[in-house]
């Protein structure tokens, strides 16, 4: 009777204590499953705050579409001024500018090339042999110019492709010339255009940064890195298009800055076309998302 006594209690202890490392497990999984759903819910919330944003943004885009088919100069929006516009999904801060008021990278002259790559380089020389090297990219020759780049000078650095020979289809096709790289591209980007379709920058569009920076006046550091920074109203506020004529360019740069309530940020940058084509008013030229 002692024996079974003994035999049952050790039973009950090993019961026990299978018990207890059962509880224990399943404590540890409950509380897995717990952080777990967290994670999943904030990763979630997140996911959605950002969408809610990006349509935020690409809301801004339509409005800004809207503004440039007004006729009225008295109702249509500024250049250059940043509009700020709340509403129960966060904040659009928007603008618009006229192409004529960026630099064709496509038509600038050296010189202009020259001052405006003080942006992204450390000395003249350095600026001069970015400027040569995207005139090589765009000539159809194979001349190269002194600190340039042309097909040979591609295939020894170990590239795997040769100049274009032909204007830039996009301004991210810059960050394939020799020399340059999408950081480069990105500091670039607010100041530039391919659609102006002359090498001359308008003043009556052009930001005062912009101005300064072609006549050799700024340098980087005295310029914002934001995509709406420099945007600040121009001189004497000058309308979209000149009073009584058109427009110089037919492209118009809008940049757009959405910040949801609960903080996410989505900024646009893109280049409408107002000239009618086919049964639409406007088309987009360019889209860039800016991080």
């Amino acid at each position: 009777m002692m024996l079974a006594g003994r035999r049952t209690g050790g039973q009950r202890g090993v019961a026990l204590v299978l018990v207890l490392w059962l509880v224990a497990l399943l404590t540890i999984v409950a509380a897995s499953f717990a952080t777990h759903s967290k994670v999943e819910t904030r990763l979630t919330t997140n996911a959605i705050d950002a969408l809610r944003s990006r349509l935020l943004a690409e809301s801004g885009v339509n409005r800004a579409i809207i503004e440039l088919m007004v006729s009225d100069p008295e109702q249509r929006w500024k250049s250059g001024r940043i509009h700020q516009i709340d509403s129960d999904q966060g904040r659009l801060s928007l603008s618009i500018r006229n192409s004529s008021g960026l630099l064709d990278l496509n038509k600038a002259a050296t010189d202009q090339l020259i001052n405006l790559f003080a942006l992204i380089a450390d000395d003249f020389q350095q600026q001069e042999a970015l400027a040569y090297r995207l005139i090589d990219w765009r000539d159809g020759d194979n001349l190269r110019h002194l600190n340039g780049a042309e097909d040979p000078d591609y295939r020894s650095a170990g590239y795997a492709y040769d100049t274009a020979g032909r204007d830039l289809a996009s301004i991210d096709e810059l960050a394939y010339v020799m020399g340059f790289d999408a950081a480069k591209v990105d500091r670039l980007r607010p100041y530039v255009t391919l659609y102006s379709d002359t090498g001359a920058v308008d003043h009556d569009y052009a930001s005062d940064e912009l101005i300064s920076l072609l006549k050799g006046e700024l340098e980087a550091d005295d310029l914002p890195s934001g995509l709406l920074d420099y945007d600040a109203i121009d001189g004497e506020d000058p309308e979209l298009d000149e009073s009584g004529g058109e427009a110089s360019a037919a492209v118009y740069r809008v940049r757009v800055e959405a910040v949801s309530r609960q903080g996410a940020r989505t900024r646009l940058l893109v280049d409408i076309d107002i000239t009618s084509q086919d049964d639409s008013p406007y088309s987009i030229r360019s889209w860039h998302d800016s991080l």
